[in-house]
């Protein structure tokens, strides 16, 4: 055999190789992110709907996606008659709808109805797992249809709302939808492709530049195109008018693939951006309220490893029955104020 062809064969026997080493290690990840049924995290210093039980009511929703369940609640003030529209949050990734709650009463207080649901393979709907980023947008397009066939809203406007994942999912079903009356995307990314490789970069510098020059074949292989979807093709939808906020310390969605910096550099008539300097993933906490939740989350896991049942079991009772879930988040002011100026004017 000429040396060139050995050359050759070894070559591509090579290159075979790397992008079949890359296709396990991207399943890997997907598997430990996206492949799972998503939950909220197994501690007691997580918001609960009791905690909000006075001022709250709410009353279960469901839909199907592809024949799979897909539910959540319809969330109004407790008392409430007249209402200023109809919100449909979408929630980010790492947990259910029930993480938003401080949002949900934020917008209820408004005059909102919020339909808040769980995302295919989430909590309380159906789905073997998460299956991928794009479908959140595909499962969002189907509620916003759900609602305006069934006439949920009651003929009030329908606004989006969404943060992380959500904020990604609510800009992406606008393509179809010129008549939601606005939408509102809280560190919401461009592309779920670069927003993984954003947080390779982050976190595990080596395997982003072993992925990276492979990531997008591999994506389309293993998730299909359908699931690769960009939020900007949600955009061509020009009479939606649209808030996008943004952090710059933002430590899971990085600049150059958050919404808001993307029509910062190129402007849209029907899209504002309201661009922070600090405030992290979810700016709409302040710093403090972030600081005490992690603080608690040590204190019960401190209690978890205790060897003595009937110790842990004491200790933990006591830590539970001093939690002040409610008040221990503080909304950030400036980011809830233009939130909420600009759902308000005309």
């Amino acid at each position: 055999m000429a040396p060139w062809l050995i050359a050759i064969i070894v070559v591509f026997g090579i290159l075979f190789l790397y992008v079949a080493i890359m296709m396990v290690l991207f399943a890997l990840v997907m598997r430990k992110l996206i492949w799972v049924r998503g939950k909220d995290p197994d501690n007691p210093c997580f918001l609960r709907f009791e905690d909000y039980r006075n001022e709250l009511e709410r009353k279960p929703y469901e839909t199907f996606y592809y024949g799979k369940k897909i539910a959540g609640f319809l969330y109004k003030e407790r008392g409430r008659k007249d209402f200023s529209g109809f919100v449909i949050l979408s929630h980010g990734l790492f947990g259910t709808h029930v993480q938003y709650l401080i949002d949900i009463d934020m917008l209820c207080k408004a005059g909102y109805v919020v339909l808040a649901y769980d995302q295919y393979g989430v909590g309380l709907s159906e789905g073997k797992n998460q299956e991928s980023l794009g479908t959140g947008i595909y499962v969002l397009e189907n509620v916003i249809a759900d609602v305006e066939r069934r006439n949920l809203n009651d003929s009030l406007p329908i606004v989006l709302y969404g943060h992380s994942w959500g904020g990604y999912c609510v800009t992406g079903a606008l393509r179809k939808h010129p008549e939601i009356a606005k939408a509102v995307s809280r560190s919401g990314f461009v592309s779920p492709t670069k927003a993984g490789l954003d947080a390779l970069r982050h976190f595990c510098r080596p395997f982003y530049f072993l992925l990276a020059p492979v990531v997008y074949p591999i994506s389309w292989l293993l998730i299909g195109r359908r699931n690769m979807r960009s939020a900007l093709k949600g955009m061509k939808n020009h009479s939606t008018k649209c808030l996008f906020i943004y952090s710059l310390d933002d430590e899971m969605v990085f600049p150059e693939n958050a919404l808001a910096c993307h029509f910062k550099d190129h402007p849209q008539e029907n899209a504002e951006f309201f661009i922070r300097e600090t405030g992290g993933h979810n700016s709409l906490l302040t710093p403090q309220s972030m600081e005490n939740y992690r603080n608690l989350v040590k204190d019960y896991q401190a209690i978890t490893v205790i060897e003595d049942p009937e110790e842990r079991k004491k200790r933990s009772e006591a830590f539970v029955g001093s939690l002040d879930r409610r008040n221990q988040y503080r909304l950030e002011e400036t980011v809830r104020d233009r939130i909420l100026s600009f759902l308000e004017k005309e």
